[in-house]
């Protein structure tokens, strides 16, 4: 096997090139091996790298998986990679590993972003990194919950800012009224609704921002949601550039993540704000709320609970947070450059 950075031949396949798929994608072809390419859907757009396409069906059915499966062995066959790299280990988890067998001349990363309760899906996990030869988490209590399983071939590598900007430290707060920032997908998962709900009750003055693709929570639904404070809300619901993301996290002083009890992973929105030094207000389960203590990056509230939201809003908005060392420790962690190095690690580990 080669273990030279320069030579390692690495496969990176996912199914979507959306948002921070591109990004995670890009950064990892840009900076670990020139001999490393992406498989990908016909449609990849923007990729900062050698892409070999093919028309990828529906994975969210058995046939479409099998066809999709079949269309990769055809390129390991031709490219011969030194390891395959599956960045998206979540959207395949329905079919328990199925196929994964037939790459085992390759060495095997499945890197999973996010840990979803249920027994059913903890099996698929563990058979799933039985036949890969590490699975990579972005949180160090995912990583801990997933040994708990049996699955010691597990790694954790946090999840970085990948925004081209400094990493910024000290007030979060600057602008007289503060400004709130629900950024990314209105998806059911991230508990939109519960803050609309709970923006009802708050005493402190604020302005919302939510910039993001539309998904389950529309706009007619938010519309009528905020009536109470629509004068406050700027609603930006679209696919935003990184620039635009960019902008939006500069502009804003506490970054709001709602998340109900079934998400726990890595958050980029949240990633994001503590390199650019913001104020999170985030749920107190699963990794988010152990980071946000931990670390000392902002506030917690009870999940899923309207009314302890509005309280954690009230008491967020009323003071000004600074970063503290521990903070600023934690800030170090996500640089891009350490998520290159711990992949590097692992990469040379395992070749």
């Amino acid at each position: 096997m080669k273990t030279d950075d320069n030579n390692m031949k690495i496969m990176y396949v996912d199914i979507s090139t959306e948002g921070h798929h591109l990004i995670y994608l890009n950064s990892l072809l840009q900076n670990v091996s020139s001999e490393s390419f992406a498989a990908l859907p016909v449609s990849a757009q923007n990729i900062q790298g050698r892409v070999r396409t093919f028309p990828s069906p529906a994975i969210r059915t058995v046939s479409g998986y099998k066809a999709w499966i079949r269309d990769l062995k055809k390129i390991v066959s031709e490219e011969k990679p030194d390891l395959i790299h599956f960045l998206d280990g979540d959207s395949v988890m329905r079919y328990f590993g199925l196929g994964l067998s037939n790459f085992k001349a390759c060495k095997i990363v499945i890197t999973f972003h996010h840990l979803f309760s249920g027994k059913l899906r903890e099996i698929s996990m563990r058979n799933m990194l039985r036949q890969a030869n590490a699975g990579v988490f972005h949180t160090d209590i995912i990583k801990q919950r997933v040994r708990s399983f049996g699955c010691k071939n597990v790694w954790c590598i946090p999840y970085p800012c990948f925004l081209d900007v400094d990493m910024c430290q000290g007030s979060c707060k600057r602008h007289e009224v503060p400004v709130l920032l629900a950024l990314g997908g209105t998806r059911h998962d991230k508990g939109l609704d519960i803050l609309l709900e709970a923006l009802k009750s708050v005493k402190e003055p604020f302005r919302l921002v939510i910039a993001g693709k539309e998904e389950q929570f529309n706009r007619d639904y938010i519309e009528r949601k905020i009536q109470s404070y629509e004068s406050s809300v700027e609603l930006q619901l679209r696919f935003l550039s990184e620039q635009e993301v960019l902008s939006y996290m500069r502009n804003s002083d506490i970054i709001v993540l709602p998340y109900r009890k079934e998400f726990d992973g890595a958050s980029g929105p949240m990633c994001e704000g503590i390199y650019l030094g913001k104020a999170i207000i985030g749920p107190d389960h699963g990794s988010l709320g152990k980071l946000i203590r931990q670390c000392h990056v902002g506030y917690t509230f009870e999940s899923e609970s309207v009314s302890s939201l509005a309280e954690c809003l009230n008491q967020a908005l009323a003071e000004t947070f600074v970063y503290d060392v521990t903070a600023k420790e934690e800030q170090k962690k996500l640089k891009p450059e350490a998520f290159i190095e711990k992949y590097l690690e692992l990469y040379d580990t395992l070749l």
